[in-house]
């Protein structure tokens, strides 16, 4: 019995019981204690389980709360990207705003410093300072070398910063409109008038740089044409100011004006102009586009001062020697077009990223003779059609008409450019090109001029 309670009890902690109904009992029984111990196991294991699973689940929660607390990072991450974003944006308009007051204004300080001496012809003529032959002097020092600059300052605003060249220009240009007011020497003011022009060259080669770096693409023509007409708005108002000044403190007085507000729009600009949105970590609204396009530009103008004057040349001289019942002048303004037209359709079929620079500021010169000639043909004949007492009515109808194209020029266009490509703009002014042109030619009675019905 001892050694079988012995062997029950050494072997009863394992669990297995011998032969015999004692043993069977014994085995009955421990299996229930152990039964019962595995279920109270059960029961350890199961709450043991249910604390792991509550330390899984809280754990779990941990993790879950963690991502909620990551998620709630990612998304105050995400929020701060936003208003960023936002505030980038705000950013970019304000100085979007600031540059292109800059260019307005600076601008229209350029045209009035042009025009700030031949506001002041009247007088010195009356005065005896100058003769009629040294103002055409003075006048062609100061043309030649615009038309010259002009050019140059296309390439130079690809060379270097155009914010350093836009306020070194009206700063020249001030300087010279300055000095000039200080002598009455009529050599020292062909000098003078030169550096003026030579300066004038540096102020839209600079504009458009910058508005291509600081503007959409969208907007590009509009914010072009708005900039275009701070010229206008200058050579309108600034008469009229000349001739307060004049009136009431003298011709010298309106010429030191003119430099001394040019001075202060140079430092104005100088401190306003950001060259390129990165340089102020702002986002570029421009296409990342790497090929420069102001010695086109410049081209452009280049060619319209040219194609300006060899319009009136050649009208006269035409106009001269033939005889047809229609106005020579317009028939010459319609060949112009037709050479623009032929510009815009190599513009846009013919040059390629790969042309040469050299053909492409060709063509821009060409382009721009075509466009700048038929201009002051049609403000000759509007001047020649109508009675000596009415030719400023009709010269400002003209104008009026230009004006109203520059306006066009401007959203509409981007409009049409926005939904059919630059390509689209081009034909369609090619259109309207050859329209006009195809209407003068095929219209001769509606423009016969006055000297051809009295013969």
């Amino acid at each position: 019995m001892t050694p079988d309670n012995t062997v029950s009890k050494r072997v009863t902690p394992n669990g297995t019981i011998p032969n015999g109904a004692t043993n069977g009992s014994l085995r009955n029984t421990t299996s229930a204690q152990s039964s019962s111990n595995t279920h109270a196991m059960n029961g350890k294991i199961s709450r043991s389980n249910g604390s792991v699973s509550s330390l899984s689940n809280g754990a779990t929660n941990g993790v879950i709360l963690n991502g909620e607390i990551k998620n709630g990072k990612m998304k105050e991450n995400v929020k701060e990207m936003g208003d960023s974003s936002k505030i980038k944006a705000n950013q970019l308009k304000s100085y979007q705003r600031a540059i292109f007051t800059a260019l307005f204004l600076g601008y229209a300080c350029y045209t009035y410093n042009r025009k700030s001496a031949s506001y002041a012809t009247p007088t010195l003529l009356a005065a005896g300072l100058v003769t009629t032959n040294t103002v055409g002097v003075i006048s062609s020092c100061q043309n030649m070398a615009y038309a010259v600059s002009k050019f140059l300052g296309g390439v130079l605003s690809d060379k270097i910063s155009a914010r350093l060249l836009f306020s070194f220009g009206l700063l020249l240009s001030g300087a010279a409109t300055l000095l000039f007011s200080r002598t009455e020497d009529p050599m020292v003011w062909a000098v003078l008038w030169a550096v003026n022009g030579f300066a004038q060259g540096c102020g839209w080669p600079s504009c458009a740089k910058l508005l291509k770096k600081w503007f959409s693409p969208a907007n590009f023509g509009t914010w072009w044409s708005v900039l275009t007409a701070s010229s206008n708005l200058s050579g309108t108002l600034s008469p009229f100011l000349a001739a307060y000044i004049i009136i009431s403190h003298g011709w010298s007085a309106s010429l030191v004006f003119a430099g001394l507000v040019s001075l202060v729009m140079a430092v104005a600009a100088l401190l306003t102009i950001v060259d390129d949105p990165e340089l102020a970590n702002l986002p570029s609204p421009a296409l990342p586009v790497d090929a420069p396009a102001s010695s086109f530009v410049s081209a452009m103008e280049t060619g319209g001062f040219f194609g300006g004057i060899l319009a009136g040349v050649l009208t006269d001289r035409i106009a001269s020697k033939v005889k047809v019942q229609a106005n020579v002048r317009l028939l010459v303004a319609a060949a112009f077009m037709c050479a623009c037209c032929a510009g815009l359709y190599v513009l846009s079929f013919v040059l390629t990223p790969a042309s040469s620079q050299v053909v492409v500021s060709g063509v821009g010169a060409v382009l721009g003779a075509s466009m700048f000639g038929p201009i002051s043909i049609y403000g000759i004949v509007a001047s020649e059609s109508f009675p000596a007492h009415l030719s400023g009515t009709a010269h400002a109808f003209v104008a009026l008409a230009a004006n109203v194209g520059a306006v066009l020029a401007g959203w509409p266009l981007s409009r049409v450019a926005r939904v059919w490509s630059w390509r689209g703009v081009l034909l369609l002014l090619q259109a309207l090109t050859a329209a006009s042109a195809l209407l003068i030619v095929t219209t001769p009675r509606l423009h016969i001029t006055t000297k051809a019905k009295k013969d």
